[in-house]
Formats: structure tokens, sequence, C-alpha cells
């Protein structure tokens, strides 16, 4: 039975064929002479069956190209012919004297993703046109002026006068540049072309010749197998040995009795992963005595534990001469061995800086407020700089810390980042254990606890503050911070800062306003500048006009405010305010900030601008990256250009 269905089954050909075939008996049996060349009526009837056949055969056959018919009379092609081609078969329109299509319709494969795109695209028609008809409405509907369009001119060149931004031009525009076949290439290609070109002006490209120095530190590493020592060179030098040693994968015991020699002031390894217990116990015993200031240490859980504190502890108090301590990752510490630390180094100790150390606790607090207390009696042992990171203390320790005693009445720089019992009393108490004008730089970023009430302490004990980071803290409201920023009576002034991070707070609190505010009192002269000023703050003012109150030895230097909703407004103001002064800006994820703002701010501040960090700016386009004043000048570095495409396309 399935032999007689195999041979009862037609290809396509034979089908079509069998079509004509049957449509000329059916004009013979209709009356017609077969031999009757001269009816006409009978020659188009065949015309017609003959073309249809050879469409419907070229469908159903599924050819590679398909075959030429003829034009109709009765019918339009591009109705009936089907192409069997996904991507469809573009059909050849007539064109006029003119030259223009006459039919503009594109030929598509009739299936159900050709459906879709035409009724997406017959949907959008539908509503350009309405909103068309609704703006024509509005427009009819409106009382029209012959003085209309002069208005218009005249709002907006005021608005050019209000915002110097909008007068920047690119250079691709004022050279001409914008249609260069480059445009038409990949735009992988020409991201990849921007980035070695950026390198190359740098000096980091793979043509750029390197340094002597980075040539002698490649030299040194390759053969470091075959160094025993060092001999009198600087810091700098050994840091960025460990350095390339680390990346190379070479950083074992023998290259750390190498960078470990006699006669070092300042231990400072970027990681001892490698390091044991008795080696680095075996260096510190001949270190210290030999008047080592300094232990660096990052990714020191397995080097830096009981042993090398009681190695340490165990030494002669007049041996032990170190002023800076610094441990990051220091997992076999506890809190026991660093409270005994503390005692032992108190005498010269000035700097402690400790990140994600699991075991610390409240004894350690208690060691800081027992040792650096003025009752003591001693007043050469101060502390000057106090940094905790990922450190789980509870809230009554570090209370101890600004409570018990005056330890930390000369700190200059504190930070306290990541530590969940971090809140706004905490802060006050610790600030106000602070002397008056002691503080310069506070680092409270990322504690989800704090409120504005902390600007309120930081603004009172914060009167010659320079740094100011509050990342991530996200229940920081817009007026807290312009009252932060803004004179008042009865208050001190406000900080004249010169490192802001203000990033990853809440989008909307983070505006215009309080940027501005930040860059004019950290620009002016004196407080009786920016009290007696006339210009006030709004989205109205030139800034421009400030020039003449602001002094050019001023001004931020590092401003981070991505993931706010500032503008160019902002560009604007900080080209005015810091012209002299800013070297890196982070506006990241900051959709208000275009091509002409970041453009107007390059063309106006000074050369010492060398970083600008644009990830998550979908809208800075080629009119920016390929058109800003330092192009082909290089010593701008712009961070995140590889992230997306412009025009809000992103590419992964």
């Amino acid at each position: 039975m399935s032999s007689n269905r195999r041979s009862n089954r037609r290809t396509p050909a034979a089908a079509a064929a069998e079509a004509v075939a049957n449509n000329n008996d059916n004009i013979e049996a209709s009356g017609g002479d077969d031999n009757d060349t001269n009816n006409p009526r009978l020659q188009a009837m065949r015309e017609r069956s003959r073309a249809v056949a050879e469409r419907e055969a070229s469908r159903l056959a599924r050819p590679d190209v398909s075959l030429a018919s003829r034009k109709l009379g009765h019918a339009s092609k591009t109705k009936s012919a089907v192409s069997s081609t996904p991507f469809g078969q573009l059909m050849k329109s007539s064109k006029g004297s003119g030259g223009t299509t006459n039919n503009n319709e594109a030929q598509e494969w009739c299936g159900p993703f050709s459906v879709a795109r035409q009724m997406i695209v017959a949907r959008e028609d539908a509503r350009k046109l309405r909103l068309q008809q609704t703006e024509e409405g509005e427009n009819d509907n409106k009382e029209h002026h012959p003085l209309d369009h002069v208005m218009e001119e005249a709002k907006l060149q005021q608005q050019r006068k209000e915002n110097p931004s909008m007068n920047w031009i690119s250079r691709r525009h004022r050279t001409g540049n914008t249609n260069d076949a480059t445009n038409n290439s990949n735009y992988y290609v020409k991201r990849r072309k921007r980035f070695h070109q950026q390198k190359e002006l740098m000096g980091m490209g793979g043509n750029s010749v390197p340094s002597l120095f980075q040539l002698c530190i490649n030299y040194l590493v390759d053969n470091f197998d075959h160094v025993d020592s060092l001999g009198l060179v600087d810091h700098s030098i050994r840091v960025a040995l460990c350095e390339r040693l680390v990346a190379q994968g070479k950083m074992n015991g023998a290259a750390f009795d190498v960078l470990a020699e006699e006669g070092v002031e300042t231990l400072e390894l970027v990681d001892c992963a490698q390091v044991t217990q008795d080696q680095f116990c075996d260096a510190i015993k001949v270190l210290i005595p030999m008047g080592l200031r300094a232990i660096l240490l990052q990714h020191c859980g397995r080097c830096f534990g009981g042993q090398a504190v009681n190695t340490i502890v165990g030494m002669k108090s007049d041996e032990i001469q170190l002023f800076a301590l610094s441990l990051a990752g220091a997992y076999l510490l506890s809190d026991d061995d660093l409270s005994r630390l503390i005692g032992a180094t108190s005498r010269t100790l000035s700097s402690i800086d400790l990140t994600a150390c699991p075991l610390i606790g409240p004894q350690f607090c208690n060691a800081i407020g027992e040792h650096f207390s003025s009752s003591i009696g001693d007043v050469t042992n101060c502390l000057l700089e106090l940094s905790l990171e990922d450190i789980p203390l509870k809230k009554e320790a570090l209370l101890t810390l600004g409570a018990a005693s005056d330890a930390l009445r000369n700190v200059k720089s504190l930070k306290l980042r990541s530590i969940e019992a971090v809140d706004d009393e905490v802060v006050e108490i610790i600030l106000n254990s602070i002397d008056e004008g002691s503080l310069e730089g506070i680092d409270l970023s990322s504690n989800s606890q704090l409120t504005d009430e902390v600007l309120s302490s930081i603004r009172r004990r914060g009167t010659n503050l320079r740094s100011l980071q509050l990342s991530g803290l996200r229940n920081l409201s817009a007026i807290a911070l312009e009252a932060f920023f803004t004179p008042i009576d009865d208050l001190p002034s406000p900080p004249m800062l010169r490192k802001l991070d203000l990033s990853h707070c809440s989008h909307d609190e983070i505006n215009d306003a309080v940027v501005m505010l930040a860059a004019k009192a950290s620009s002016f002269r004196s407080l009786a500048d920016a009290v007696n000023s006339e210009i006030e703050i709004s989205s109205s003012v030139n800034p421009e006009n400030l020039v003449s109150e602001i002094t050019n030895s001023l001004g931020l230097v590092h401003v981070n405010v991505s993931g706010s909703s500032i503008s160019d407004k902002s560009m604007e103001m900080l080209a005015a305010t810091c012209k002299s002064s800013l070297e890196e800006l982070d506006v990241g994820f900051c959709a208000g900030v275009s091509d002409k703002g970041l453009g107007y701010l390059v063309s106006k501040v000074a050369r010492q601008l060398s970083k600008i960090h644009v990830w998550g700016c979908a809208q800075i386009t080629e009119d920016f990256l390929d058109g800003h004043d330092r192009l082909d000048e290089g010593g701008l570095e712009i961070v995140g250009v590889w992230m997306k495409k412009s025009g809000g396309r992103s590419l992964r």
C-alpha cells in the first residue's frame, strides 16, 4: 500500500505542469480553436494561465533564483507573486520619467515573522499619524501671532546665554568630518580604534615605547630568581616590583626575602598569600630593630596572626618605631592579639588601618581608649588616622571609642566604612570626641543606617574638612545636602572640599543644586564672598559670571556623583569653579549629562584633568568621544566608552 502511495505522489513541478495543461484544456473546451492564433481573447487567457503556473511552480519548487515572469494586465505582481526565500524577494518596481519609485512597498516573505513586522510597522505608522494629527489640532486651536518665531528665537538666545554649554560645538562638526568612512563601519571597529588610539596617546599602546623605569622593572622581574639583594633602592621601586611579581605569579617566599631585606623602613606588600608566618616572623625580627617604620600588608591572613604579634610584643619597647599599621584580610588575628599589639606600639603608632578582619571586637576599642588617652601623660602618642572597613564591631564597642576617653582628639582622617552598627548616634559621639578643626577627611560610605542627622554632626566638627565620602547613603535628602553646603548663621562655614563622593546615593536627591552649592563653597575666597554674593544658585544662572569671585588656588579635585540626576548645569558650574583644580570626574549612570556638557567642561578645564568615567552613559555619542578638544593631545582618559552604542542600543 505504501508503494502505491509513493507512486501516486507528484512533484510540485509536475503539479504545476498539469495545472497548465488543465487550463489549456478548459480554454479549448470553451469553444476556441487551437490553431486560431489571431483570436486575441484566447491569446490573453493563455498568457495569463502560463504566468500563473510559472509563479506557482517557482513557489512550490523553492528554487534558488525565481523565474522571470511577464507583466500581467489583469493583476498586480506585488500582490500575486510569492517568494519562498526566508528573507523575501525584492521585486523591481516601475519608475516614472522623473526617476522616482512608484511603488515603495517592501516585498517580504509571506511568513509569521514578516506578518508580525508588517503589523508593527502599521501600528507605529498609525501612532505617528495620531500624534501628528493631535499636534496639528493643538496648533490649529492655538492663537498665532506674526511675532511668534521672533519670540521663540529670543527665548532660545536667552537659554544659550544662561547655559553656555549649549554653544559648544564638537570638532566633528567644526571640521565637517561627520561623514567620514569610519561612520559606515561596524561600531565595534570604531570603538576598538578609539580605545587603541587613547592608549597610544596615554603611552600605553602596543606600539608605544616603554619608559626606562618600566624596562628595568620588567627585566628585574624576569630574572628575579637570580636577585640576591636590591640594595638601597627607593620604596616606590620595591612596590612596583612587588606588583609586577604578583601579576606574573612569582611572589613566593624567595621573592619576599629579597623585598624584606635589612634596612627597609616600609614593608608594603600587595599580596602576602604565599608568605608563611615563620618567614614573616623571621623577617620582622631583623627589620624592626633595624628601623622598620611601617607595615602595610594586603591579603595577610596567612602570615599575620598570633605568632607575628608575639614576635613584635616580645621586643624591647625602645626598638619598636612603628608609626603605621595597615592590615587587610587578617583572618587569624584575634581581638586579644590586636589589643596587645596596640599596647606594644602605642608609643609611636599614629595610623591604624584595618580591613576585613573578622575576629576584631571590643577589646581593640578599649585598647585604643586606654593607650591613646591624654590621661597617661605622654603627649607624643596621638592617633592621627583611624580606618575601619568591614569590621564586625558592635554599637557598644564603637561608642567606647568616643565616650570612654579622648583618644581620638587629634584624628585627622576617620574612616568607618561598611560597618553595620554605625548609625547617627555613633558618628555624633565619635565626632564630638575630636577637637574642632582637627578633622580633614571622613569616609562613612556604605552605612545604611545613616540619615540627614549625620550631616549636622559633620558640619559642626568639620570646619577644616577637605575630603567627604558618603557613597551609598540612600537616606540622605537633597534639602539636607543643600543646607550642608549653604552658609548659615550660628554654624561654621561650609567645608572647602577637595574630594567629594556622593555616588550611589538616592538618584533624585543628588541634583544640580547640591553639586553647584558644593562647588561654590569649595571655591570662594572666603565666607564673606559667598554670603555677600548677589548671585543665587538657580537653574537660570550663568556660572561664567562667578569667575571673578573665585580663587584659582581652590576648588574640587576629585568628584564622584555617579548614579545621580545631575545635568549639564553641574558641568558648567564645575568648569567655572574648578577650572584649575579638577583632576578626576565620575558621572557614570548620569542620564542628564550630554555631549555638550562634557565637551564644554573639557574645553574650559585646564590640562590637569586626567580622567572622566562615563560608564552607563548611553547618551554620550561620538560628538564628544571623537570631538572633544583634547582628543589628539593625550593626557585625558575616558573610562567606560566600550560599554554601549550611542543612541541607546547596548553592545555586550
